[in-house]
């Protein structure tokens, strides 16, 4: 099967699948609830501390957009670096690294990996507005890491075999191996 079309059935799987459940969610909440509040509250308490003023606000608000494109370069960047050398079995001898450095970074980046998860765990079901923000920072990480990426890349793409038979017919008699008169 071709990689973009597995791609493209993918993603439309995934996104119905978010719809349906994002739809669901506000579809059935039938009780007046904190999480769909927006903006600094008296009733808004993250991590303990009640975020009841712009200032609260707008730190944690730059707390989270900090956190979520460090988690991306930390993911897409960094993490790679170790996981192609640490979990790849046929990679059998190591020149970026000794092996306590090895184990040390991996064990280090997991652990912030999932710190960092427990967190976004905790930001996600803090306020729906705080989620969206978390969303679109993560958002805005992953297309200015993408972008890194791909500009150290060059692009190559297959020359298609276009059919101009009937063009070759009148040009060229001889095709396949067969006079075309």
């Amino acid at each position: 099967m071709n990689k973009i079309h597995v791609l493209n059935i993918s993603i439309i799987i995934n996104l119905l699948f978010l719809f349906i459940f994002m739809g669901s969610l506000f579809a059935y909440n039938k009780e007046p609830s904190s999480y769909l509040q927006v903006g600094w509250s008296n009733n808004f308490v993250f991590a303990s501390v009640i975020i009841n003023n712009p200032l609260k606000y707008s730190l944690l608000c730059l707390f989270i957009i900090i956190l979520n494109i460090s988690e991306i370069f930390l993911n897409d960047i960094a993490t790679p670096l170790i996981q192609f050398t640490t979990y790849n079995p046929y990679k059998l001898i190591i020149h970026d690294f000794s092996r306590f450095e090895l184990q040390a970074y991996s064990n280090i980046i997991f652990f912030i990996q999932t710190t960092k998860k427990f967190i976004q765990i905790y930001v996600t079901f803090s306020q729906i507005d705080i989620a969206i923000i978390s969303l679109v920072s993560s958002q805005a990480g992953v297309a200015m890491a993408i972008k890194y990426l791909l500009d150290k890349k060059t692009f190559v793409r297959p020359i298609e075999n276009l059919n101009y038979s009937s063009i070759d017919n009148e040009l060229n008699p001889i095709i396949n191996g067969q006079i075309n008169i």
